[in-house]
């Protein structure tokens, strides 16, 4: 027997079946925390928008309509709670992920030192980037939810959520990109290369 769609759980919810609504926070609340969780970039905010927007949802839940998908629903609901928590914070806050949190983000099978390293780096750029496209980029890029269901999640345009998208990747680049290493002073640049190639160099051996 095949389990039960998030809008049949729901509506078992609005007849009385206390375990429903249960069953829905197990369903999403790994998601509904990691997108609050790239979007405030600190565990303890990120928490407290996942409950907000559970409770916030269940609140809601007779004014749910069959026009989206209840994780779309759902999702809005826990990208509002997101930025409200972000507001009143002032802005995004860092703290450094730990591995159950990175691990949001990690492929099966992948090397996971790696990509938790990876993970904490980009959750440290995301915060610099403006929110309305640091959202963007959480939904389409790190949770691949399709644009046409990104702009029901935002109330945007689909054109809209693919300007966002272009412009967060792009302000996300410029907080990845390693910064320039100065030259020192009386030191050619050519020789310095050269003196890096040299396989007596003694950080070669």
């Amino acid at each position: 027997m095949s389990d039960p769609s998030d809008e049949a759980l729901l509506a078992a919810h609005l007849r009385g079946d206390p375990q429903a609504f249960g069953q829905l926070v197990r369903r999403h609340e790994r998601r509904v925390y990691g997108i609050c969780l790239r979007t405030l970039g600190n565990r303890e905010d990120a928490e407290d928008a996942t409950q907000e927007a559970f409770l916030a949802a269940l609140r809601k839940a007779a004014s749910f309509r069959r026009a989206a998908a209840f994780s779309t629903w759902l999702y809005r609901i826990a990208v509002n709670a997101a930025t409200d928590q972000a507001r009143r914070r002032g802005r995004a806050r860092h703290t450094t992920l730990d591995p159950e949190d990175a691990g949001h983000s990690v492929a099966p099978g992948g090397d996971l030192g790696e990509a938790v390293a990876a993970a904490v780096a980009v959750q440290t750029a995301l915060t610099q980037v403006p929110e309305e496209f640091r959202v963007a980029v959480v939904l389409c890029d790190l949770y691949r939810i399709p644009y046409a269901d990104a702009a029901q999640i935002l109330e945007v345009p689909v054109g809209t959520v693919k300007s966002r998208v272009f412009r967060g990747r792009a302000a996300l680049a410029d907080c990845l990109a390693p910064a320039p290493v100065a030259n020192t002073p009386g030191t050619d640049p050519a020789s310095a290369a050269s003196d890096r190639t040299d396989p007596k160099h003694p950080l070669e051996e």
